[in-house]
Formats: C-alpha cells, sequence, structure tokens
C-alpha cells in the first residue's frame, strides 16, 4: 500500500477507502481503482473514505531576493524547497541552508527530471526566455501549482506562446501570473509573502484531505512493519484522521500524537509483529477515568495493518 500511495501522489491527490472490520483498503486515482487489498469489494460501501494529499515541494527556478524571501517563508513551515539557478555564487549554503540547491545553466537543469512528489514550480529567473524556458518546464509535469512572476503584459504574451505551442487550455488557465495575491507587495519580502500566501490558499482548497507523510510512506516502503493510522476521533484527541505511525521491531518513525495512547500503541504493534497478525483495530477513550488515563479528553480508533 505504501508504495503504491507514494507512487500515486506523483500524480495527483488520491481516494483512499478502508473497510474497518476488516482492515481492506484501496486507492482511487481519476474515478479509477490503483490498488486494493481485495478488487472483488465494492469500495463504495467503506467505512472511511479519505482525499490524501502530499504536501508542497516548493522548486523555485531563481535564487535572487524573492527567492530568498521565499524560502525563509518556506523554511519557517517545514516546507521541502528545491532551488535551481545558473549563478552559482547565489546558491549557498548561507543562503539556503535547508535547501536542495542545483546548480547549472537553465538548459541543464531543464533537460533533467527530479522525482519530486507534489512541485509547486515558481518562476522568477534573471531573464525572459529563462522564465519561459521553465514555464514550459513545468506545463510538462504534473503539479499542483504553477507561478510565474512578471507584469500583466509579459504574462500574456507567455501564456499565449504556450498555446500556440500546444500545451492545454486548462493548464495554461491553471498558470499563477502574475504570481501572489494582491495585496499591493512591492518589497522581495512582501512580494515573498503574496506568493506563500497564494501557494497556501491553493494547497488549504481541500477541506479535511489527509496530508501525507512522504519520508514515512519511503520508510514503510522500504522496511515495512506496522502501520497505526488514527481512522476515527471525537472530541480533544490531539492529532487528526490519517495521521500514521510505523512501528518496526527496532524503531518507530512518525507519531499519533505522544503520551499514553502512543506507547500503547507502540506496545501493541510490536505484539502484532510477534504474533504474526496482519490487521487490529483499538478504541480508546482518551479521558482522565479511560482506559490509558490520558487527560485530553475525546476518544480515538486507532488502525493497526501489517506492511
Amino acid at each position: 500500500m505504501a508504495g503504491a500511495l507514494l507512487e500515486a501522489l506523483r500524480h495527483g491527490n488520491v481516494e483512499r477507502f478502508t473497510f474497518l472490520g476488516t482492515g481492506d483498503e484501496a486507492l482511487f486515482q481519476g474515478g479509477r481503482m490503483i490498488y486494493a487489498t481485495d478488487s472483488g469489494l465494492d469500495y463504495s460501501k467503506a467505512d472511511l473514505h479519505e482525499m490524501v494529499k502530499a504536501p508542497p515541494h516548493l522548486v523555485l527556478f531563481g535564487a535572487g531576493h524573492i527567492g530568498k524571501a521565499l524560502y525563509d517563508l518556506a523554511a519557517l513551515q517545514d516546507m521541502a524547497v528545491t532551488v535551481l539557478d545558473d549563478r552559482n555564487e547565489l546558491l549557498t549554503a548561507e543562503r539556503f541552508p535547508k535547501a536542495e540547491r542545483i546548480y547549472a545553466p537553465f538548459e541543464e537543469l531543464l533537460s533533467r527530471e527530479y522525482g519530486i512528489i507534489s512541485p509547486y514550480f515558481i518562476i522568477f529567473t534573471h531573464g525572459h526566455a529563462a522564465d519561459n524556458e521553465c514555464l514550459r518546464y513545468a506545463l510538462r509535469h504534473p503539479s499542483p501549482y504553477i507561478g510565474m512572476i512578471g507584469s500583466k503584459a509579459k504574462s500574456q504574451r507567455a501564456l499565449e506562446m504556450m498555446r500556440a505551442e500546444g500545451f492545454e487550455e486548462e493548464r495554461i488557465k491553471a498558470v499563477h501570473t502574475p504570481i501572489g495575491l494582491s495585496i499591493g507587495a512591492e518589497t522581495p519580502e512582501e512580494i515573498a509573502i503574496s506568493i506563500m500566501a497564494e501557494i497556501i490558499s491553493v494547497f488549504r482548497k481541500e477541506v479535511n484531505a489527509v496530508i501525507a507523510d512522504i519520508d514515512l510512506l519511503r520508510l514503510e516502503a522500504e522496511k515495512g512493519g506496522i502501520s497505526v493510522r488514527i481512522v476515527r476521533k471525537e472530541g480533544s484527541a490531539p492529532r487528526a484522521i490519517g495521521t500514521e505511525m510505523l512501528v518496526t521491531e527496532e524503531c518507530t518513525a512518525g507519531t499519533i500524537g505522544g503520551g499514553a495512547i502512543e506507547l500503547e500503541a507502540i506496545k501493541e504493534a510490536r505484539r502484532m509483529l510477534k504474533d504474526g497478525r496482519r490487521y487490529l483495530l483499538c478504541h480508546h477513550d482518551l479521558s482522565p477515568d479511560g482506559d490509558i488515563g490520558m487527560v485530553c479528553g475525546g476518544n480515538e480508533t486507532l488502525l493497526f495493518r501489517a506492511i
């Protein structure tokens, strides 16, 4: 399941259906089943239906003043960032300490595939020609967001060029250019704020979507173990439905909120590993008088599945 979900997220959001009584699950994308533990089941009758999406991975075509300011905002939110530029003097660890920095002429940069899940392409190079080449690259790749800086006149010329080259109208209309929300921004920092606000508005448009932990999915696909996922909650339970952690014999990764419920879940998952069980559903009362003596209140249901 983890590998199938990880691969599907490269192409967009994924619908996940789960039968809580058996642990059977299926993934759908674009109305088509792409994975199922039992393909003969009617998943329209599943107990749980979730929209799963990947978090933004910002791909900055340009390492200038606006790129630096936008990176700083992304770093505050622990967003993944990749910065590409042909100016090595700007792509320094001092300016972009947590980003992946890739230096080469743009012709070479745009000839590569980067394997990024959920790339949010932001284009602000130091030349119109390079901007247009980056826009072509972005339009050829699945992405939730493409934004390009420039005046209205420049933006319209670039989009008309893309139309003439045969790119789909739906993709062209989705390009955010001039980039950013209209807040009267003038300085690089203000422009970066307007861009980040636009990115957040695009990312958060699906209400109650489950945000996949990409690193956790990669670890699950590599190591296996027991996946522990919150599938129901009421009251002030600390984490949202869809929150997940992985338990192996040697380690744990991710979190379902910490405290007594997480400790009990780890113990239960390791008992499953020892006994060879494949599936378990556990309900917990998180009140002080509940089964594990937590104080946050509410109720939570955990789905344990062997991977």
